[in-house]
């Protein structure tokens, strides 16, 4: 059997069906509960509801650092997709291994601001939360 042989068996026999089973393990396939019933319109939006100065902010920077953490990831992923097709070359290999390290030193960077961020408005606003 070779290689690739090997790779589909694994893939039919173990990945196939974690794939598919993966909403169920996730717990998408949740019952309805008792209290609701189904087609009913819901009265909470899901949305934010704080009206006050600081809960906006708070909404603001959560929406940046979340939008920035996407655009990290994907130059993360393309500098993966530069590196597999760099296609031997020792240059652009090192180019894609470095845009590699830097979108993971920005994703970091944005995790440590959001924890500064929430930090900070907790102290400065403490009474307000």
């Amino acid at each position: 059997m070779n290689t690739i042989q090997r790779l589909k068996s694994t893939l039919n026999r173990v990945i196939l069906p974690i794939l598919l089973l993966a909403p169920v393990i996730a717990g998408a396939a949740r019952p309805v509960p008792d209290n609701r019933v189904i087609g009913e319109i819901p009265q909470v939006s899901g949305t934010n509801q704080s009206t006050d100065l600081v809960g906006t902010i708070q909404v603001v920077i959560q929406w940046a650092l979340g939008f920035i953490g996407i655009v990290v990831f994907g130059i993360f992923l393309f500098a993966g997709f530069e590196y597999a097709t760099s296609g031997g070359s020792d240059d652009k290999a090192k180019e894609a291994r470095s845009r590699m390290v830097n979108a993971v030193i920005g994703l970091i960077i944005i995790f440590f601001a959001f924890v500064a961020s929430n930090t900070i408005l907790s102290f400065v606003f403490r009474d307000s939360l």
